[in-house]
């Protein structure tokens, strides 16, 4: 009885010691196989790529454009082959009136035959006001090329003398305009136009055609 007894014993204990190395031996195989310690509690973490973070600063640049203006006398150009044309500065020659010429006047004025010739101021005067003009028009050619021309006409009552209704406008501009000028002041006398709106007409046209 006391053998089967020690026999039973001896079992159990070979049992639990070899309970014991399987327990003892897992750890150590687990190690070998993953190169990492089980019980490192950083080795189930996932190794992450470092990561870099790129700033980009965007630099804005404000450029700063300075205009200068500057006052010339005004030149358009037709078209191809034809001469510019240049018109009267407002600053310098505004036009002026003759103040002895209202539409109650006009027959014993303007419309009365050979009048104009009365008034018109000498070709000396006019020669000498041309060359200080044309210095401030900023105009380069030969004086004959210009003519001394009155803003508002002698015809429609413009001021003979005065600076302000004269300047020297080019031979082929008064082409244009001196027809226009003898229209007008005979649509004035025949009664179909008023002096007033004679004279809005020849300052509009001198203004934008010379």
């Amino acid at each position: 009885m006391r053998g089967k007894t020690g026999l039973i014993a001896l079992c159990i204990v070979l049992a639990v010691l070899g309970f014991l190395a399987v327990a003892l031996v897992a750890p150590v195989s687990a190690r070998l196989s993953t190169g990492t310690d089980p019980s490192d509690p950083t080795a189930s973490a996932t190794s992450m790529p470092p990561t870099t973070a790129t700033e980009t600063t965007s630099t804005q640049s404000t450029t700063t454009t300075t205009t200068t203006a500057t006052t010339t006398t005004t030149a358009i150009t037709p078209g191809p082959g034809l001469p510019s044309i240049i018109l009267p500065d407002p600053m310098i020659t505004p036009g002026a009136l003759n103040r002895k010429v209202h539409q109650s006047t006009i027959k014993k004025t303007i419309c009365k035959s050979g009048w104009t010739k009365t008034i018109r101021p000498s070709t000396r005067y006019t020669n000498a006001l041309k060359i200080q003009q044309m210095v401030l028009y900023e105009e380069t050619g030969s004086p004959s090329e210009y003519e001394e021309d009155h803003f508002i006409p002698l015809e429609l009552g413009g001021a003979p003398n005065n600076p302000k209704n004269l300047w020297p406008e080019p031979q082929s501009q008064s082409q244009l305009s001196d027809p226009l000028e003898t229209q007008l002041k005979r649509k004035v006398c025949k009664g179909l136009m008023k002096l007033k709106k004679a004279r809005a007409v020849i300052r509009l046209f001198k203004n934008t055609q010379g």
